[in-house]
């Protein structure tokens, strides 16, 4: 009795890409920074891993369903105790429609992975901006990039926080993150630029100082149930602004 509900919920999703007659699975792939050197990933506006059938409107929700469900699970339960059950479960569908979308479980992790990689843009492109009046950076400009951090690193928390794991499922989402972090640790090395402050400061390894210091810092207010407040990351640029780019300190 439960194959053909599962044979109807798989036609149906079908019909949600514009190869609806094609029985082949999505196949998702973890995406390297570009060759510019910006973090990059093969998706389209919806978000959806690389394929080759153009997802449609409602494809791109299923599919946006999907990885939130997963994330959500991630969260709950963590990557490897998570079966595709969860994610179904969560996600409010069938199995028949999660496996048009993904292989399995690491599947749908290398599209969160190349996802959350694509949307490192956004704080890499505020890394790369120039200050307004071609001097250092003001408090201004380092409260955007801690603010787009923030909001990269709350929206896929569940990564982040394994993401150290990943080395024991796919050596290739680690290259992903490795090139990714690396990409943005270089834009911020650049905006530190030579030292003239008369102490001894290494641009590249204050530029990494900087990402792992925002980093465990949103880990620890996570772990104490303190949320990333207005404060908080205000806190956060004045003690980066003053120790990095204020003239006066």
């Amino acid at each position: 009795m439960g194959s053909p509900r599962v044979r109807r919920d798989s036609a149906s999703a079908s019909q949600e890409s514009t190869g609806a007659n094609s029985a082949e699975k999505p196949k998702s792939k973890a995406a390297a920074p570009s060759h510019n050197g910006r973090p990059g990933a093969d998706t389209d506006q919806g978000g959806a891993p690389a394929s080759k059938r153009v997802l449609r409107s409602q494809g791109r929700r299923t599919m946006r369903n999907l990885l939130n469900a997963a994330m959500v699970a991630f969260d709950r339960r963590g990557y490897h105790a998570t079966r595709v059950n969860d994610i179904v479960n969560i996600a409010k569908t069938s199995h028949g429609t999660f496996y048009l979308y993904f292989s399995n479980k690491e599947d749908l992790l290398r599209a969160l992975v190349t996802e959350a990689a694509g949307e490192a843009q956004t704080l890499y492109d505020a890394l790369s901006a120039l200050p307004a009046d071609g001097g250092v950076p003001r408090w201004d400009d380092v409260h955007g990039w801690v603010k787009a951090y923030s909001e990269l690193w709350t929206r896929y928390a569940p990564l982040f926080r394994t993401w150290t794991d990943l080395a024991t499922i796919d050596p290739e989402l680690v290259d992903v993150i490795r090139q990714t972090f690396t990409a943005m640790s270089g834009a911020l090395t650049r905006q530190i630029g030579p030292d003239s402050s008369g102490h001894i400061i290494d641009p590249e390894a204050a530029g990494m100082a900087t990402l792992a210091m925002l980093d465990r810092f949103h880990y620890l207010r996570e772990f104490v149930g303190q949320p990333i407040d207005d404060v908080a990351l205000e806190t956060m640029t004045t003690m980066v602004y003053r120790a990095l780019f204020d003239p006066n300190a």
